[in-house]
């Protein structure tokens, strides 16, 4: 890194570099009369010294030549402006600040504001240098007994890249788009009066052996980005939840009103806000659909923060011309029509009645399982928690910028890409693949990390600071996209990390996702590089295909630093096979030596999944079957680079992602011998539950029979509550395969439809995975907790105080005990029965294409088999979870 790296006395501090010098008398007294100490300095772009730039990377070797190159270029200034046209300098034309043309370029002389202070060190914390003083000024410059007159004049790059323009008016000279100031070169010299003169004539003093270099305040920015889980999509959730609350004010408003009618029969508007669609509806005989009412509807939609992502429309009220989309306006209608529905007695306020209407008649996909209606994840939830200002206490170690961006899951469209709130993917779904899949989620993390520098002006970077976070296939995105990036980057000597990186051969940081030739196809449409603003178009299928992003200013980053890793049960699913995805994608912090290139890597996996559908790959090479482990390789606070670790748990139990609701899972079809369920059966369930503590207890008595398939669909739509249990149905069906060794097989038997039933399971055991998570990424040891990270290696994530869970028991102790690495099964018996009863899902179900349960190393006593893991290489294995 550059910040630290200078030729005399220069100090960085964020976005501002100050030179440093002291003056003093000839019998070493302070100066009272500053306007003849000055400074020379001038600023050397990247256009300036390319050759130098282009033929090193060691940062010292082009500091000292590019010193050594352009030292007399201020001598011979100075010597210009104390003998303008030929006529010797006096100090009544001492002007505070001048400027000279040496070999084209410009040189800014002044005089400079002096400080009567004690030392270096006095005038560094008087202007806030704090990193500076404390760990790279020396001891013997913090303080001095004897006063002296000390300068700091201070640069910024919007400062120095004005200069260059400013060279470019005055000299011949051509800047393009991409010249990016550099380096800051300065030398003190101070004028005396000649001795004698009557007209007050200047001599000047250069010191020449106190000129600074250094380069300019490095534009270090840090990035959050977060990759949420298949079929998960925090826009889509909001939308969805936002839509039912609002409409169920308006519904109830209506309902309430009709149930008090005053003496004339009409319904009673005292105390209803006048403006609003209820107050319409209620006060209107026969209320119609017009543009009134539509822009009504549509304020109190926005008032509700109900967002929308599509074409813009316009529709005129009166005078008013009002701005919305077009699938808000016809949303509007929908929104009318249920109204007046619910006035007629039709409909009614019930939330349950909203939400079906909502997902029918508003959101693009009426699947009841989509990502609309899925809970909030731990990926949403740390979204919302980065960049918290409270967490790093020193301002030097800030860096200049900070931003974070969302990236929805596997099978979901993210609508600032897509324009539009768009139905779950069935290819990005199912086998993670096309616009919606793994890399396309990858892309378009690239096109927002350009989008989001060039619309903030940044176009040079010394340092990207990158902390990832992913859940499910959203750790696959996370993992294909440092991986990629680092298996076509190499470490560089940095003062802060010693896992910092650039690129090779002087690649752009995307080109390793787009590849070499600048786009990279996805369901037959071509995706540009955003950082590839030379490439004007390409020839596809003999059609000129045009790049957006030609002749955009170019975005440059010297170095990249993947700091922190945080990431949740890796599910890959891509493409039709499962066992060889780690060739398909990147995913190995093994390859390459991709483990020197990272700060700290964070896996924390579901050891309560049994799905076949969701196998999950390991960040190591080797099969790891331990609840926890660690590499061998540290930080330099000591801790492991890597780690990975087994909680309690299904999948989104662990990344979060469910609603709180009763579960009903389907476990098996039985075929039955006689009307009664088999003791055999009951023995199984009840050995079964004892072995994975599902539910509290499992007994006899709570393995009861119901009716019909009826009562399971009640229990389902959560219009029926029973006890926590096992329950069944009996049902006669025709059984299509013939025993023909039985003469009284007449093709209709008995089978036994066998489910479990969990009332209420609370999701807030995802806030425990959570902060387990937080943790990692803000302590050194997690387990105790005593010291935070370094401020450069600190995660800027904000107070947990929103997702507090101290005042449940069972998730406390669980807490304490998971976050110490302990096996919660083994060190708290009784709060791993009451965590699993409580607060785990069972996600495996029987008949369920995506959720069916996996049948790998099935033990008989058991409903199904065991999950499926990989190492990094493909090598496959299974863990023992009981």
């Amino acid at each position: 890194m550059s910040n630290d790296i200078t030729i005399g006395n220069a100090f960085h501090k964020v976005g501002e570099v100050a030179h440093v010098n002291e003056y003093c008398t000839k019998d070493n007294k302070p100066i009272e009369d500053d306007i003849k100490t000055r400074i020379a300095y001038i600023i050397i772009s990247n256009e300036d010294i390319k050759e130098l730039i282009d033929s090193t990377d060691d940062k010292q070797t082009i500091l000292n030549n590019t010193k050594d190159k352009y030292s007399s270029y201020l001598v011979k200034a100075v010597e210009q402006e104390i003998k303008e046209n030929n006529k010797v300098l006096t100090y009544d034309k001492l002007k505070g600040v001048t400027e000279q043309i040496v070999d084209k370029k410009l040189i800014t002389l002044c005089t400079v504001k002096l400080y009567n202070s004690k030392s270096y060190g006095s005038v560094l914390k008087a202007k806030k240098y704090h990193h500076a003083y404390k760990k790279i000024l020396q001891k013997d410059l913090k303080e001095n007994i004897d006063k002296k007159s000390t300068s700091a004049l201070t640069f910024t790059k919007d400062s120095c890249q004005q200069i260059l323009k400013q060279e470019e008016k005055k000299t011949s000279k051509k800047i393009n788009k991409d010249t990016q100031a550099y380096i800051i070169i300065s030398m003190p010299y101070v004028y005396n009066i000649k001795e004698n003169s009557k007209t007050k004539e200047l001599e000047q003093t250069c010191y020449e052996d106190k000129i600074i270099a250094s380069y300019l305040p490095e534009v270090i920015v840090e990035y959050g980005v977060f990759f949420d889980g298949t079929k998960n999509n925090i826009y889509n959730i909001d939308f969805y939840k936002n839509f039912v609350e609002f409409l169920k004010k308006p519904a109830k408003d209506i309902e309430d009103a009709l149930k008090k009618n005053d003496e004339f029969g009409k319904p009673k508007l005292k105390g209803r806000k006048k403006g609003t669609i209820q107050y319409h509806v209620l006060s209107t005989d026969n209320p119609e659909f017009t543009n009134e009412t539509k822009k009504i509807i549509i304020n109190q939609m926005k008032n509700a923060s109900i967002r929308y992502f599509d074409s813009k429309s316009v529709f005129i009220v009166g005078k008013d011309k009002i701005t919305t989309t077009k699938k808000a306006e016809k949303d509007a209608k929908k929104v009318f029509d249920y109204l007046i529905d619910v006035k007629n007695s039709k409909k009614d306020a019930q939330e349950k009645t909203i939400s079906e209407y909502v997902i029918k008649e508003i959101l693009p996909d009426h699947d009841e399982d989509s990502s609309f209606t899925n809970g909030e994840t731990n990926i949403s939830r740390l979204y919302e928690l980065y960049d918290g200002d409270d967490i790093k206490k020193n301002v030097d170690n800030l860096p200049n910028t900070r931003f974070k961006l969302y990236e929805s899951g596997s099978g979901t469209f993210n609508p600032f890409i897509q324009k539009n709130q768009e139905k779950d993917s069935v290819w990005g779904l199912g086998l993670g693949t096309g616009k919606s899949g793994v890399i396309g989620h990858c892309i378009f993390a690239c096109v927002k990390i350009a989008e989001q520098l060039r619309s903030s002006s940044i176009y040079h970077i010394d340092e990207l600071v990158l902390d990832v976070f992913g859940f499910s296939r959203g750790s696959t995105s996370a993992r294909h996209f440092i991986c990629s990036i680092l298996n076509n980057a190499e470490l560089i000597k940095s003062v802060k990390r010693d896992y910092t990186v650039k690129m090779k051969d002087n690649k752009d940081l995307f080109s390793a996702i787009y590849g070499d030739k600048g786009y990279i196809l996805i369901s037959g449409k071509e995706f540009f590089n955003p950082l590839r603003t030379d490439l004007e178009y390409i020839y596809r299928n003999r059609i000129k295909v045009k790049n957006p992003y030609y002749n955009m200013q170019k975005i440059t980053i010297d170095s990249l630093s993947f700091r922190f890793v945080g990431i949740y049960d890796t599910v890959t699913h891509y493409g039709i096979m499962q066992s060889n995805d780690f060739e398909d994608l990147n995913i190995s912090f093994f390859e390459n030596e991709n483990i020197t290139k990272v700060g700290h890597v964070v896996h924390l996996m579901a050891d309560d999944e049994f799905r076949y559908n969701f196998e999950a790959y390991s960040i190591f090479p080797n099969i790891n079957k331990h609840y926890y482990k660690d590499s061998k390789e540290k930080r330099k606070d000591g801790g492991a680079k890597l780690e990975e670790f087994y909680l309690p748990g299904a999948h989104a139990d662990v990344g979060g992602g469910y609603n709180q609701k009763s579960e009903v899972v389907y476990l098996g079809k039985f075929l039955l011998e006689g009307k009664e369920i088999p003791k055999k059966l009951q023995n199984k369930i009840i050995k079964w539950n004892e072995k994975y503590n599902w539910i509290s207890k499992a007994t006899d008595e709570n393995i009861k029979e119901l009716k019909s398939s009826d009562e399971i669909k009640e229990l389902k739509e959560e219009n029926k509550k029973l006890e926590e249990g096992f329950y069944y149905y009996v049902k006669n069906e025709y059984n299509f395969v013939k025993d023909y060794s039985n003469n009284d097989d007449n093709g209709w038997v008995d089978y036994l439809y066998l489910y479990m039933y969990k009332p209420k399971v609370s999701n807030k055991y995802e806030h425990v995975t959570m902060k387990i998570m937080y943790d990692k990424a803000i302590y050194v040891d997690s387990k105790t907790q005593n010291n935070k990270k370094d401020e450069f290696e600190m995660v800027p994530l904000g107070d947990f105080k929103p997702y507090k869970f101290n005042k449940e028991n069972t998730l406390t102790e669980a807490y304490g005990c998971l976050k110490k690495h302990e096996v919660l099964k083994i060190s708290k018996k009784e709060a791993y029965k009451k965590l699993k009863d409580k607060y785990i899902h069972h996600s495996a179900e029987y008949d369920n294409f995506v959720n069916k349960a996996s049948y790998e190393n099935m033990n008989k006593t058991d409903f199904y088999g065991k999950r499926v893991i990989y190492s990094t290489n493909g090598e496959e294995f299974t863990r023992n979870n009981n």
